[in-house]
C-alpha cells in the first residue's frame, strides 16, 4: 500500500489535480471522454452515481454553470458545490427507495454517469464480481430515468461478466463502445462502457 501511494504521488494526473485544485484525478477521465464523445451538452441534467468524492460532478459544473447534477452515494459528500448540485445519501441496493424519490421529484436525466467502484479486496475475481454488480445497479436507472436520446457511462472492472454488461447497454442504445481514457491507470482493470442515443 505504501508503494501504491508513492507511485500515485508521481502520477501525472494526480499532480495535475493537485496543481489545479481538482478534487480527484477522475476529473480528467471524464474530461477526456466528454471531449471525444461530447456527452455533456449545455444545460444537461446529469445523474452522477457513486459521485463521491466529487471529481466528475466538479468537471460537469465547471464546464457550464447552467448544468445541474444529482449525485447519489453511500458515502457522505464532503465537498460543497453550487445550488445546481443535489446530493442524496443512499446505498444503490436501496433502488426502490431511490426510484420512489426520483419519481416524486419528476427527475429525468439527459446523461447518467457512474464511476462507482467496490472496496477492493485484492482478490481479482471477487473485485470484478462486485464491480459488475455495482455496474448493473447503475444500469437499472436508465430504464426509468434517462431520456430518449440520452447517454450512459459506467465503469467496470474487466472480467468474464464485462461482455454481458456491454451487451445489456448495447441493447438500449443506438451506439455502444468500450472506452479506456489515458487518465486511467494502465495497470488497472477498469474500463468504461459508453452508450449513446438511448432508443
Amino acid at each position: 500500500m505504501k508503494q501504491w501511494y508513492k507511485n500515485r504521488k508521481k502520477d501525472h494526473f494526480y499532480q495535475l489535480a493537485k496543481k489545479n485544485d481538482v478534487i480527484s484525478r477522475a476529473y480528467y477521465k471524464l474530461e477526456e471522454i466528454d471531449k471525444k464523445y461530447q456527452i455533456i451538452k449545455n444545460s444537461s441534467h446529469v445523474l452522477d452515481i457513486g459521485c463521491c468524492p466529487g471529481g466528475w460532478t466538479q468537471y460537469i459544473l465547471n464546464k457550464n454553470r447552467n448544468q445541474s447534477v444529482v449525485g447519489v452515494d453511500i458515502l457522505p459528500m464532503e465537498k460543497e458545490f453550487s445550488k445546481n448540485f443535489t446530493f442524496y445519501n443512499f446505498d444503490l441496493n436501496e433502488y426502490d427507495k431511490i426510484s420512489s424519490l426520483f419519481m416524486s421529484k419528476d427527475y429525468y436525466f439527459d446523461v447518467i454517469i457512474s464511476d462507482i467502484a467496490p472496496n477492493t479486496s485484492g482478490n481479482q475475481f471477487l473485485d470484478q464480481s462486485n464491480s459488475y454488480n455495482l455496474s448493473l445497479l447503475s444500469y437499472q436507472f436508465i430504464k426509468n430515468f434517462l431520456k430518449q436520446g440520452g447517454s450512459f457511462l459506467v465503469k467496470n472492472f474487466q472480467g468474464e461478466d464485462t461482455e454481458a454488461l456491454f451487451k445489456e447497454v448495447k441493447s438500449q442504445f443506438k451506439k455502444a463502445s468500450y472506452v479506456k481514457p489515458i487518465a486511467s491507470d494502465k495497470k488497472s482493470k477498469e474500463i468504461y462502457i459508453l452508450g449513446l442515443e438511448k432508443k
